[in-house]
C-alpha cells in the first residue's frame, strides 16, 4: 500500500497487479518514506500481510482514510490465478532450504538437524503460520492447471485455507480491494498504467513497464477459476465483456 499524504492518494496493493513495480519507483524517486511504510510481510500483530492491505482492512491503518482518492488494479482474473500461483509456489522453496540459515523460530543447531523435508515444513510454519502445510507442500511441484483441479477437489473450508487466507495474499480474491469508493485501472491497460503513474508523479518512468503478457489457460480450468471464486463475480462478468 502506498498512502501518498501529500497528493492525499491511497494505492491499495491488489496482489499480481503490478504494484511491487510501483512500488518500486516510488521508493526510486522519493525515497524510502511514511508513504510506503505499510509494506511488510505478514504480521502477527495486525493478523494481515502487510504489503496487501484491504479495503476492509484499511480503516484500522489509515483512520482519515475517507479523506482520500484511493485506487487499485484489477487484472485478468484467470491470468491472476496463474501468477498467484507461481508467486506461492516461488515462496515455498523447499529445495533451496539449505541456504537459509534458521527458520526464523529455531536456533542454527536445530535447523542444521533437520532433514530436508523437515526443514520444508519448518520454513512453511515460518511463512504462513496456521496453514496446512501438507497442502502446500504438495502443490510446489503441480503446475497451475493441476493445483486449480486439486483446489477445486477439496471441500469449501479447505479451499479457504489456501484462496481465503491473509497469510497467502497472492491468491485471494481480488473483491478483497474493490469496493464503490475505489477507482479501478486496468492492468492490461498501458492508458491506465499512464494514469496511475501520472497521479503519483511518475510519469518519467512509463519505459520500464513491462505488461505480463496472457497465459494459456484451457476453457475448463477457466471455469473452475470461476467457481473458485464466487465473490469475484462481477470481475469475471467485467473482463468477460472486454
Amino acid at each position: 500500500m502506498i498512502v501518498d499524504q501529500e497528493r492525499k492518494v491511497i494505492y491499495l496493493h491488489n496482489p499480481k497487479c503490478g504494484g511491487t513495480f510501483l512500488r518500486d519507483i516510488y521508493i526510486e524517486k522519493y525515497g524510502k518514506t511514511d508513504a510506503t511504510k505499510w509494506w511488510k510481510l505478514f504480521s502477527h500483530q495486525y493478523g494481515v500481510d502487510l504489503g496487501h492491505i484491504t479495503y476492509d482492512d484499511l480503516p484500522r491503518f489509515i483512520p482519515e482514510w475517507k479523506d482520500y482518492r484511493i485506487v487499485t488494479m484489477i487484472r485478468n482474473p484467470y491470468n491472476r490465478f496463474y501468477s498467484g500461483i507461481k508467486e506461492l509456489k516461488s515462496q515455498l522453496v523447499p529445495f533451496e532450504l539449505f541456504s537459509i540459515k534458521c527458520s526464523g523460530h529455531l536456533i542454527d543447531e536445530e535447523w542444521l538437524s533437520l532433514n530436508k523435508f523437515q526443514k520444508t515444513y519448518e520454513f512453511l510454519r515460518s511463512i504462513c503460520p496456521g496453514t496446512d502445510t501438507r497442502l502446500l507442500v504438495k502443490r510446489d511441484s503441480a503446475s497451475p492447471e493441476d493445483t486449480c483441479k486439486y483446489i477445486s477437489s477439496l471441500k469449501r473450508s479447505k479451499q479457504d485455507v489456501l484462496l481465503r487466507n491473509k497469510r497467502i495474499p497472492w491468491i485471494t480474491p481480488q473483491s478483497y480491494y474493490m469496493a464503490e469508493k475505489i477507482e479501478l485501472l486496468w492492468y492490461e491497460s498501458e492508458d491506465d498504467w499512464e494514469k496511475l503513474l501520472d497521479i503519483f508523479g511518475l510519469s518519467a518512468y512509463k519505459e520500464r513497464l513491462k505488461i505480463a503478457k496472457d497465459y494459456a489457460i484451457p476453457d475448463a480450468i477457466c471455469r473452475m477459476i470461476e467457481k473458485l471464486y464466487p465473490e469475484d463475480r462481477e470481475l469475471f462478468s467485467m473482463y468477460g465483456d472486454k
